[in-house]
C-alpha cells in the first residue's frame, strides 16, 4: 500500500477527522482492508462509535494476522476492559510479554486484564514484574500490596518486602503545623475514610458510634469520598451517627493534616489500609499522637507512624504477631460488631423442599481463586445433587459468568447467579434461597458472613493463619459455631459433606430458627458492649 496514503490516514486520524478517515478507507480494495494497520484503524473508529463487537472482530483479525501488532494488542485491551471479554487478549498479551518483556503498557495491562478477569496469581505475578521494572505509579504499588492478601502463596517477608517500599517512597512534609501531644483533646476520635456510605464499613459503624457517643467521645469523620451522596437515606443517617462531619476528599494530604491537628484529634483511625483511593501519606505525617488502623483492612500497613491495629483474641496467632509493626490492641470478644440488620423474615430449609442441599456464597468474585474453585467442585461432587449460588456486589455479566463457570472442571456444574440487590432488605431475602454459606479462602467474608447468620445460614470457614484468613474463625467462636470451623482444606471438604448429610437435615433446620436469636446474644450484633470494650482500650491507651 502506497506510503503516501498511509501517511494522510495516519494525520486524518491524529487530527480526528474520522469521518474522512472512514471515507478514505471505504474506498480501498477488499485485499488492502485485511492490512493489519486498516483493520487497527477500522478497530478504532468502531471503539468511538462504541461498536465493541464489530471494533473486536477488526482487531483480532489484525492479530490473528500479526500477533505481536501493538497498536491492535492495545487497543483491544481496551475494549477487553469494557465488555469483560478477557480469554484472547490475555492469550495475546502473553505471547507478546514472552517475546518482548520491555513495553510497560502491555506488563500493565497484563497486571489490570488478569486482575479484572480474576487470575490472582497470574496478576500478583505481573504486578510484581511491574514494581521491578522500576517504571510504575504508587497505585500499582497499592495494588500489588492489597492484591497478596487474596494469595494462597502469602508470605510475610514478601508482604513485609513491599509494604516497606511503599514507606520507603512516602515521605513525610514539612509544610504542617507544630503541635504538642498535651494539646490534643483525649476524647476526640477521627475516622478518616473513603467509605463512610452505604458499605460494609458504613454498617459497621452506624450502630457503634451512636453507643461510643454515650461514652463521652467527641467523634469527627473525615470522608474522603468525593461522591458521597448526603441525599442517600443511609449516608444521611450516618452523618448523624458523628459528632461533626468534614468532607475532605478535594483536599490535599497537607490540607487534610492540618484540618485534624486544628480539630485537636487525640486518636486517627485509618479505616482503608491499602485499599484502592487510600491517602496513608497522611498517617505518614502522623497529625494525631495516636494512630489505629482498625475494621476496613484486616493486616499490618507496616508504616510505623500508625502505632496500634485492632484485632482480637481468634485472628491473630502469636506467630504472625511478629510481622505486625503496630501495636496489637486485642478486643476481648470481636475485632468488630455490626449494625442490626432489618428483620427479613426467615423461610424453611431449603433443602426441606427442593430434596437437595444448596450451597452458596456472596462473597467478592476475586475471593474465589482457583483453589476455592477446585475445593467447592469436590464438594459439590461429594455431597449428592448439591448446587451453589454465587452472588457478588460487583455484578455480573455474561462474559465474566462464562468465564467463571469455566473455570470449573466438570462443565455439568449445578451453578447459578444472583443478580445485585441495591436494596439491603431485598438483598438479605436472597439468603433465603441457601442452606449452608461456602466461605472463601484465604480472604475470608466479614460483612456476607454476618448477614448469612443473620439470615440462619451458617458459614463454613477454615482457620487460616493470619488476620485475614481468620476472620470466619473468630465470627463462628464467638457464636459457638465449633462445627463450622475446618483446620484445613481437607477438614473443610469433609464437615461440607457432614453437615450436609440428609441424616443432619433436622440439625440444620433447628439452627436456622434459632440462628439469629444466637447471633443477637453473642458479640457479633452487641454494639453496646464492643463500643463499652473499645472505649476501655482507647482510655488505656
Amino acid at each position: 500500500m502506497d506510503k503516501i496514503f498511509l501517511k494522510k490516514l495516519e494525520n486524518l486520524y491524529k487530527n480526528k477527522k474520522f469521518s474522512e478517515l472512514k471515507f478514505e478507507i471505504e474506498s480501498l480494495s477488499n485485499k488492502d482492508k485485511e492490512n493489519t494497520f486498516i483493520l487497527n484503524l477500522l478497530g478504532i473508529l468502531e471503539i468511538f462509535e462504541k461498536n465493541f463487537i464489530k471494533a473486536r472482530f477488526f482487531l483480532e483479525k489484525a492479530l490473528k494476522k500479526d500477533q505481536y501488532h501493538i497498536h491492535s494488542l492495545l487497543n483491544l485491551c481496551k475494549i477487553s476492559l469494557e465488555d469483560k471479554n478477557y480469554e484472547n487478549i490475555i492469550y495475546y498479551l502473553k505471547k507478546y510479554y514472552e517475546k518482548n518483556q520491555s513495553n510497560n503498557d502491555v506488563l500493565l495491562n497484563l497486571a489490570n486484564l488478569t486482575f479484572a478477569a480474576g487470575y490472582i496469581e497470574d496478576t500478583i505475578f505481573y504486578h510484581e514484574k511491574l514494581i521491578d521494572s522500576k517504571n510504575f505509579k504508587l497505585e500499582d504499588l497499592t495494588a500489588l500490596i492489597f492484591l497478596q492478601n487474596y494469595s494462597l502463596e502469602y508470605t510475610d517477608n514478601k508482604y513485609k518486602k513491599y509494604c516497606d517500599l511503599y514507606n520507603k517512597i512516602i515521605s513525610k512534609s514539612s509544610n504542617i503545623f507544630n503541635f504538642v501531644k498535651e494539646d490534643r483533646d483525649k476524647l476526640r476520635i477521627g475516622f478518616l475514610s473513603k467509605d463512610l456510605r452505604e458499605h460494609p464499613v458504613g454498617y459497621f459503624l452506624k450502630d457503634f458510634l451512636n453507643e461510643l457517643k454515650k461514652k463521652n467521645f467527641f467523634i469527627i469523620a473525615f470522608n474522603l469520598n468525593t461522591s458521597v451522596n448526603i441525599q442517600n437515606t443511609f449516608t444521611s443517617d450516618l452523618k448523624k451517627c458523628f459528632s461533626e462531619w468534614n468532607d475532605v476528599g478535594d483536599k490535599s494530604d497537607i490540607d487534610i493534616c492540618n484540618l485534624i491537628k486544628e480539630k485537636k484529634i487525640y486518636y486517627l483511625f485509618d479505616l482503608g489500609g491499602y485499599n484502592t483511593g487510600n491517602r496513608l501519606q497522611i498517617f505518614k505525617n502522623k497529625p494525631a499522637p495516636v494512630q489505629i488502623s482498625w475494621l476496613g483492612y484486616c493486616n499490618s500497613t507496616h508504616i510505623k507512624e500508625i502505632d496500634y491495629i485492632i484485632t482480637d483474641p481468634f485472628t491473630l496467632n502469636e506467630e504472625v504477631k511478629e510481622f505486625y509493626s503496630e501495636k496489637i490492641l486485642e478486643m476481648p470478644n470481636i475485632w468488630n460488631a455490626l449494625s442490626i440488620l432489618p428483620e427479613e423474615e426467615i423461610n424453611e430449609l431449603p433443602a426441606i423442599k427442593n430434596g437437595y442441599i444448596t450451597f452458596g456464597s456472596f462473597n467478592n468474585f476475586l475471593k474465589i481463586s482457583d483453589d476455592v474453585i477446585k475445593t467447592w467442585e469436590t464438594i459439590l461432587d461429594n455431597v449428592s445433587n448439591s448446587r451453589l449460588i454465587l452472588k457478588s456486589n460487583q455484578g455480573v455479566d455474561i462474559n465474566f459468568k462464562n468465564y467463571l463457570i469455566n473455570k470449573f472442571n466438570r462443565k455439568n456444574i449445578n451453578l447459578s447467579f444472583l443478580d445485585v440487590k441495591k436494596d439491603m432488605s431485598e438483598h438479605l431475602k436472597d439468603y433465603n434461597k441457601i442452606d449452608i454459606s461456602l466461605d472463601t479462602f484465604p480472604y475470608n467474608g466479614v460483612t456476607t458472613s454476618f448477614e448469612s447468620i443473620w439470615m440462619g445460614v451458617p458459614v463454613l470457614t477454615i482457620i487460616g493463619r493470619n488476620f485475614i484468613s481468620r476472620c470466619g474463625y473468630s465470627i463462628n467462636k464467638n457464636l459457638g459455631l465449633e462445627q463450622f470451623i475446618a483446620d484445613d482444606i481437607k477438614d473443610y471438604i469433609s464437615k461440607a459433606k457432614s453437615i450436609s448429610d440428609i441424616k443432619n437435615l433436622n440439625n440444620l433446620k433447628k439452627l436456622r430458627v434459632s440462628l439469629r436469636k444466637k447471633a443477637l446474644s453473642s458479640p457479633l450484633f452487641d454494639c453496646s458492649l464492643f463500643a463499652n470494650d473499645f472505649s476501655k482500650l482507647l482510655k488505656e491507651i
